[in-house]
């Protein structure tokens, strides 16, 4: 392993992949992205990968355009197959106001985006098989979709091989080295790499990581119970992604044979990353499946695959920690994420790495540093997820 580097990235999820692609590209010097275990093997394989353009603050709508224009043209940006299938996102609401769509639709708008409002009868004819109420409303994002996150995130650390970055799986990094308020190293458990710049991309476990430099993130891990179902002979297609805020579920295709589908309530547990139950607990399948029961009447016959938990680093007002840290010269994160990390990650990257460079960023990611400005409200429904 080298040892110093002029940007080391810690984690190799997501957004660490993506941070490592767009340096590399950027002709930096020595990038050095370190993980532990292996290339997306925390939470970002998990991810339900969801891209729509509903959010309530200008920075990620923005974002998560900038990233669906890569996922459109990924083979000639990045290489490869991201897995991404555009088949639209749709929300079911019975009122339009902020807190119950999850987002700011005149944001969406202002940013060129299309969605298009449906009446109960024109969501029927979209989604045959789904049942709908006389007074409930769809919002179609026709350009949003899913990717394979697994296959993104490697594809990405492919990609920033290829531009000259340096990959290290199983690395642990046990320190931080901080002199006189600047990094000088990062001590792992295959020796020293001495950098003047870290940024800290470790998801569930970048709390860990910041303590290592001497700083205190908000960062409380929270499980979120997936299940996954066998789609029933009956059910041909259950069209757009559903994002179902009347009965408070999602649900999104796995391939041809498969549905996951999770509820939008956030446990209010709390877990170490490292010892926890990732089993989905018995009444929350239940509770679940008949909520997807609400809408698809065909999922009684569902038979159940099980499912898993997924970890969600998640911070007070549901807002992600992007930046310098103050105090710290040469400590930067890209975590707290909140369960709504993915889809922004790809183009993420891309505006970090260029404000770490010191050029204007495409999109300004000031809105998520650290500490927060008072003008930082909480994220409009944190305790929605879509992962």
């Amino acid at each position: 392993m080298t040892p110093t580097a002029e940007i080391v990235v810690i984690g190799g999820g997501v957004h660490g992949a993506s941070l490592a692609f767009h340096l590399a590209v950027a002709d930096v010097g020595r990038v050095v992205l370190l993980e532990k275990q292996h290339i997306a093997s925390g939470p970002t394989a998990q991810s339900g990968a969801m891209i729509r353009a509903l959010f309530n603050t200008r920075t990620y709508v923005d974002l998560v355009i900038a990233s669906t224009r890569m996922f459109e043209n990924w083979d000639d940006i990045v290489g490869g197959d991201a897995g991404f299938v555009q088949q639209g996102f749709l929300r079911i609401t019975n009122t339009l106001d902020k807190s119950s769509i999850g987002g700011d639709l005149e944001l969406t708008r202002d940013a060129g985006e299309p969605f298009q409002m449906l009446t109960t009868e024109e969501l029927s004819q979209l989604v045959p098989a789904g049942e709908f109420q006389d007074g409930e409303i769809g919002i179609l994002f026709p350009t949003g979709g899913y990717a394979d996150p697994f296959r993104t995130t490697v594809e990405l650390a492919d990609a920033a091989r290829r531009h000259g970055a340096e990959i290290h799986e199983g690395v642990q990094v046990t320190d931080i080295h901080v002199d006189g308020g600047c990094v000088t190293a990062v001590e792992t458990d295959s020796g020293r790499i001495s950098t003047p710049l870290v940024v800290n991309c470790a998801g569930s476990w970048s709390d860990r990581i910041a303590a290592m430099a001497g700083v205190q993130l908000p960062i409380l891990i929270q499980p979120a119970p997936t299940c996954l179902f066998r789609r029933p002979d009956s059910m041909t297609t259950i069209g757009p992604i559903l994002s179902d805020g009347v009965n408070q579920v999602y649900l999104r295709a796995m391939g041809d044979a498969v549905y996951r589908a999770a509820h939008f309530g956030l446990s209010a547990e709390i877990v170490d990353p490292d010892d926890f139950d990732d089993a989905v607990p018995a009444g929350q399948a239940r509770m679940l499946k008949e909520g997807l029961c609400n809408r698809y009447d065909a999922l009684q016959r569902a038979p159940g695959l099980g499912g898993f938990t997924a970890l969600y680093d998640m911070t007070p007002d549901g807002h992600p920690i992007v930046g310098p840290i103050e105090d710290i010269k040469g400590f930067w994160c890209d975590c707290g994420w909140s369960g709504n990390g993915f889809a922004p990650a790809p183009a993420g990257g891309r505006s970090l790495a260029q404000m770490i460079i010191g050029s204007d960023p495409d999109i300004d990611l000031g809105h998520f540093r650290w500490p927060r400005s008072t003008e930082v409200g909480r994220r409009v429904n944190r305790d929605w997820i879509h992962h």
